[in-house]
């Protein structure tokens, strides 16, 4: 299997190249890339054959006969052949997928760059999150034992997926999920830290604490599927098995990478009160308020988002504030419909096949965040 640091660099590289022109305009082709990469960085690559890619890219019956059906090497040429227009117009690309001539199974090799990528380029990486001082524990923290979290991540949730017609724009939101296969994923970010008397404790920032209260009561009440996980344990392939909800901010990796390259994303600072959202097409910047070294602020921002993401070929939400407050107030905006439309007011009329996300902003009083109020949108 690829190394943990491979992986990640495969994974940002892939998302460039299938959102490229090269790749956007044949879903074949995409959906072949993405197959052979994801079998390569899982440890699978004795299982990427002509035989494996028609039955399970293409929907070819078990019975797919390679003499007598050319479609998979067809593809392949095709693919060299859109792979090799895509490093021609990136020459700067520090990792290069390969598919090489006689075989199915990719190659990554990492390239010499000449010049590192401008200061604000678009879709540069995000620094890596700077440790996070921690919000009083007694006020704004819920802690878990370990094994309880690590038993509650086990159990799934489920609930029967609604039928019906959805009414409301936060339930044509929500509608792509009630039809998929597998239960929703909720992904919860927890710290480890030393309690008082010097024990390990697991610990939920109340804020995801009250996003994951938010999501339970939408999702019961609509009777979809759901289930928990905690921590760190989280894998892109389990990201590439069902929709996922992904909470929190700098506390949580998946919530930033599935943000990196979008027109907003979250920018850790050398110090928390000077980390930020970042709009990359205006320039703007949105700061947590008067940000105390305890956590606590004025006023707090969060990025809200509904991707449909090309590399996991699923749909992922985010709701990632700069503070615990910030992202319960994101997440009001996924389960609230009246916070909901202020989104999409405005929004063009095929909103529901598009991509978004937004900013918004919450004042916090003691440890409760207002009403959101939205501050950008975008839709693609």
């Amino acid at each position: 299997m690829e190394s943990a640091v491979a992986n990640e660099k495969i994974i940002d590289q892939l998302a460039s190249i299938l959102s490229a022109p090269a790749f956007a305009s044949s879903k074949r082709c995409q959906d072949f890339l993405r197959y052979i990469v994801t079998e390569a960085i899982e440890g699978r690559r004795e299982e990427i054959n002509e035989r494996n890619i028609a039955h399970l890219v293409f929907g070819k019956s078990q019975r797919f006969e390679p003499s007598e059906d050319s479609l998979v090497r067809v593809k392949a040429h095709e693919v060299r052949r859109r792979l090799a227009q895509y490093y021609q117009d990136n020459p700067g690309s520090e990792l290069k997928i390969e598919l090489p001539h006689g075989g199915y199974a990719p190659q990554f090799v990492e390239q010499r760059v000449a010049q590192a990528p401008a200061p604000g380029e678009y879709n540069r990486p995000l620094p890596s999150p700077a440790p996070r001082p921690p919000i009083n524990r007694r006020k704004a923290f819920w802690y878990i034992a370990g094994t309880a979290a690590a038993t509650a991540a086990a159990i799934p949730l489920s609930l029967y997926i609604r039928s019906g017609h959805p009414e409301t724009p936060l339930e044509q939101l929500w509608a792509p999920v009630g039809e998929a296969k597998t239960p929703l994923l909720i992904s919860i970010p927890v710290l480890i830290s030393k309690t008082p008397n010097g024990s390990i404790a697991d610990r939920v920032g109340l804020g995801v604490a009250a996003a994951v209260s938010q999501a339970a009561n939408f999702l019961n009440e609509h009777h979809l599927q759901y289930r928990l996980r905690f921590g760190s344990g989280l894998t892109f392939g389990q990201l590439r098995e069902q929709p996922s909800l992904l909470l929190g901010g700098f506390t949580s990796t998946w919530s930033q990478w599935a943000t990196k390259g979008l027109r907003f994303y979250m920018v850790a600072g050398k110090t928390w009160p000077e980390s930020y959202i970042f709009d990359s097409k205006t320039g703007q910047r949105w700061q947590a308020e008067n940000l105390q070294p305890d956590g606590y602020a004025s006023a707090d921002y969060g990025i809200v988002a509904r991707v449909f993401d090309a590399v996991s070929g699923q749909i992922l939400f985010v709701a990632a504030g700069i503070t615990t407050f910030g992202t319960e107030g994101a997440a009001s905006v996924l389960f609230d419909p009246h916070a909901f439309n202020a989104v999409v007011k405005g929004a063009p009329s095929d909103w529901t096949s598009k991509n978004f996300q937004a900013v918004i902003k919450v004042s916090i009083f003691g440890t409760t965040p207002s009403t959101p109020q939205i501050v950008a949108t975008h839709f693609w």
